[in-house]
């Protein structure tokens, strides 16, 4: 009980280690770029050799195959191990190599992911390798590059000069000294460094690996002191032990310096494989990103589920950029959303993600607009669960849906439905004013001179006061005591008027046939109101209306409610032209008069009965910013 206690305890400190390391890394990460700490990758992993013992953990070897006849390995007082010691606690620890004399041998790291590789620092406890090769792979042995050529004469053993730029090179190939000779491999030339961004693909490409591998090829032998001319010489060569003196290779430190490969958004990493093997060497370098910069994987090589609107770019260690993805706008409905090339070309560069199975009854690109037989809730914001409401159509007044439709369809925005002749409302559940008769086949119109009454369709005659009077359509004014002057001065906005036609009491119907009829003068002002009555004021008219929606306005800011309107076209023999029909509904747009800031209906006005199919031409304006 004590021992499993004892192993829960160190789990549990050990976990606690690493959440403290990953939030001190990830503050690192705000806003910027940052990279996991370098340490030696050979920390913590098996080093596997050529002549290492068959089935020997502590000196593996790198045969698959057991030999026909496999050596004992009874005690390997120098296993391959002792090469990743740390060489100020363990300085007199060292591998030696069992190859026979003149055969060459291997050491091979392999990695059980992708890291970045720095630099190469192999300290022999023996005489250096006259000749030797240090390799990568980047597909777990698959195929292998050569890193550096080491030999004493690059022409004999490779066939290539030895001279700068050259792959192979003579340096690090002296005999002397005869123990603690380093062999050094930088990845990067220095000069080349600092202008090369190491989490560009360039440099990713140059550093990156799975396996490394160390070919010592030829051996050679420490030079007998009393052979060389020089006292330094005698020097430089320490004291050969017999261990050492047996083996044609040894070597007390292999440092092969690097990190996880994060792309510069990651400032921690953890095991590969989610172990919590608490017997992992503490100066191990994990391969496991943990990620920053709303990154995902296992080397923060792409973006989170919900962070696609700009295409994964790495980090930027020259200016210090994080290039952090960038969340899709889905509005709350959408989980996940891919990034397409093809959005983010037509936006101009701006927006390119796409939002994956948007909930709450919406669709489109961003889970912005509400899926058919639903409309906006006029009150809640976008972002609600609640923001599409169920369209809901009379299914006496509206239209059928059409063939493949499951329900009946409204406008996304507005909720309208889609109404039978002679209906209206929202919900296409009434008479339009000027109609009656609300049935399956939608409503008949009336046959007054004015509105009738909607249920019967008899017509409706009363006059209101003296003061009020109904202006039927191009008809006369019921005659009225009126003092009014022939020589009345108009103002410069009222020119265009009917008052220069004396006489001409017919009007001329005015269509509107698109949205670009209406969007092709700009007027004023654009609202759909109904026309609640006419006031003859002798020397002009103003006409009381109810607006219902405003969908501009000029200098006058319009509110709902009731509001004044000044027909142009108004003489002594009681015309009204554009038609304004007491009782009914209008779409009007127009222009204000200066200075009073009047609404006026001109002859080049917008007048028209308001139906939905005017309604979705306003729309159609209203999405082309015409309005």
């Amino acid at each position: 009980m004590f021992g499993n206690d004892r192993l829960r305890l160190l789990a549990t400190k050990w976990w606690l280690f690493l959440m403290v390391t990953h939030s001190r890394a990830v503050s690192r990460c705000v806003d910027r770029a940052c990279s996991p700490s370098i340490g030696n990758l050979a920390s913590g992993r098996a080093l596997r050799t050529l002549s290492g013992c068959y089935g020997n953990r502590s000196s593996p070897s790198l045969r698959l195959d057991p030999p026909a006849h496999p050596h004992l390995c009874i005690e390997d007082t120098h296993p391959s191990s002792h090469m990743a010691d740390d060489p100020f606690l363990h300085p007199d620890t060292w591998w030696a190599s069992s190859a026979a004399a003149g055969a060459p041998d291997e050491i091979r790291l392999d990695l059980e992911t992708r890291f970045v590789l720095s630099h190469v620092i192999l300290v022999f406890r023996s005489p250096r390798p006259a000749a030797m090769a240090i390799e990568r792979s980047a597909d777990f042995g698959k195929t292998w590059e050569t890193l550096r050529l080491f030999a004493q004469n690059c022409s004999a053993e490779f066939g290539l000069p030895d001279d700068e730029g050259s792959l192979c090179t003579s340096r690090y190939t002296a005999a002397t000294p005869c123990t603690k000779g380093e062999v050094i491999l930088r990845l990067l030339d220095p000069s080349t460094s600092k202008i090369l961004d190491p989490y560009s693909p360039e440099a990713v490409a140059r550093l990156a690996l799975t396996n490394l591998r160390i070919r010592l090829l030829k051996a050679q032998t420490c030079p007998d002191p009393a052979e060389t001319s020089s006292p330094a010489s005698a020097l430089t060569s320490a004291p050969v032990t017999e261990s050492t003196a047996a083996a044609p290779y040894a070597v007390s430190t292999l440092l092969a310096r690097g990190t996880c490969l994060c792309h510069g958004h990651a400032g921690s990493c953890a095991p590969h494989n989610n172990s919590r093997d608490t017997s992992q060497d503490q100066n191990m370098v994990f391969g496991r990103c943990q990620c920053a910069h709303h990154t995902t994987g296992h080397h923060c090589e792409k973006c989170a589920q919900l962070y696609n609107d700009r295409p994964w770019r790495p980090a930027n260690s020259s200016s210090g950029e994080s290039n952090a993805c960038q969340k899709c706008q889905c509005h709350g409905h959408a989980d996940s959303c891919h990034f397409s090339e093809r959005a983010w070309l037509s936006s101009g560069g701006t927006s390119g993600g796409v939002c994956h199975n948007c909930k709450h009854n919406t669709v489109g690109r961003r889970c912005q607009r509400c899926r058919h037989g639903y409309h906006r809730h006029p009150s809640l914001p976008l972002s609600s669960p609640l923001a599409c409401k169920r369209c809901w159509c009379d299914p006496r007044g509206s239209l059928p849906p059409h063939p493949g439709e499951e329900s009946p369809w409204c406008h996304p925005r507005s909720g309208q439905c889609r109404c039978k002749p002679g209906v209206g409302g929202a919900d296409c559940g009434q008479c339009l004013p000027g109609f009656w008769g609300f049935s399956e086949e939608g409503c008949k119109p009336c046959t007054c001179p004015r509105s009738c009454d909607p249920t019967t369709g008899q017509c409706l005659t009363s006059y209101s006061d003296n003061h009020v009077v109904n202006v039927p359509i191009g008809g006369k004014v019921p005659d009225v005591d009126h003092t009014f002057e022939d020589d009345v001065q108009w103002t410069k906005g009222r020119a265009v008027s009917t008052l220069h036609h004396t006489g001409k009491c017919s009007c001329k119907e005015k269509k509107l046939r698109s949205a670009s009829e209406l969007c092709r003068i700009k007027h004023d002002y654009v609202i759909k109101a109904s026309v609640l009555s006419a006031h003859d004021k002798g020397t002009h008219a103003e006409v009381q209306v109810k607006v219902r929606k405003v969908f501009q306005s000029g200098q006058t800011e319009l509110s709902l409610g009731t509001s004044s309107i000044y027909p142009l076209s108004w003489t002594k023999h009681g015309c009204t032209c554009p038609v304004l029909n007491p009782g009914m509904e209008y779409l009007l747009a127009g222009s204000e008069e200066a200075g009073t800031g009047h609404l006026l209906i001109t002859m080049q006005s917008v007048v028209v009965p308001w139906t939905p199919r005017i309604g979705l031409l306003v729309s159609e304006g209203l999405r082309n910013a015409c309005l």
